[in-house]
């Protein structure tokens, strides 16, 4: 099988070797987990390799996006032409003068990343994030709209790592993972799932901690491992 590395030191092993090639994978957890840091890595880190990437963000303006990457040493230019960066927050902010009628931002989500393909031939996609996707979009039914979403995605034939926020860890019996499940329904219709959190260390430290909740075609373990980030993503075991 065909796998994509996620150059995540640790981490492709548990994945006997990354993630299946053509997998829609979900990165989930609560706010400062470094989602957003851990997809534009596998992207950055696999463009070097010379496997082209788009990185679509619905939030954050590009400058923003690559201030923040380049400070953690992954600057753009090192990706070789092999990264292009889709803000969708930017065009948003181009078309703020129609804000009273009703934009169809899927549409025109589907517009640039299938116009993108076409010309640019990207085979890892990350989408920064699924919860702003639905805020702007206004889902009628969100179910069966990011169903559809995520079917039309799949047709794009590339490996696509989606972001979701996860409620905050408010503990349950000391493991840290939340007391209620996530609001994404929709997590049983992606290949893989990881989720980080932040858990206490000490008594006044925190770490985050990764595991991978499921990938298909994979037999993996499930526990958490601690993910630091030191001159790249590496995970290790947790120490008891």
């Amino acid at each position: 099988m065909k796998r994509v590395s996620t150059f995540v030191a640790g981490l492709d092993e548990i994945l006997e070797g990354g993630v299946p090639d053509g997998s829609f994978v979900l990165i989930m957890g609560s706010p400062g987990t470094m989602k957003t840091s851990l997809a534009y890595s596998i992207l950055h880190h696999n463009a070097i390799q010379g496997e082209r990437g788009l990185y679509v963000s619905l939030e954050q303006s590009r400058d923003s996006l690559l201030a923040h990457t380049s400070s953690l040493g992954l600057p753009l230019e090192d990706a070789t032409d092999n990264l292009s960066i889709l803000d969708i927050a930017g065009l948003r902010r181009k078309f703020a003068e129609y804000k009273d009628q009703s934009w169809p931002w899927v549409d025109l989500l589907k517009l640039y990343t299938k116009g993108l393909k076409a010309s640019f031939d990207y085979r890892i996609l990350a989408l920064d994030s699924l919860d702003a996707l639905e805020l702007v979009a206004d889902f009628q039914n969100v179910r069966r709209e990011v169903f559809d979403l995520i079917q039309w995605f799949r047709g794009l034939g590339c490996t696509t790592f989606v972001i979701g926020e996860a409620p905050s860890e408010r503990g349950l019996r000391g493991t840290g993972e939340p007391l209620a499940p996530t609001r994404h329904e929709e997590e049983y219709l992606a290949d893989g799932i990881f989720r980080i959190r932040k858990a206490k260390q000490g008594e006044f430290g925190v770490q985050r901690q990764l595991r991978v909740v499921k990938m298909r075609g994979t037999r993996h373990e499930m526990s958490y491992h601690v993910l630091l980030y030191e001159n790249g993503f590496r995970i290790s075991p947790i120490l008891t």
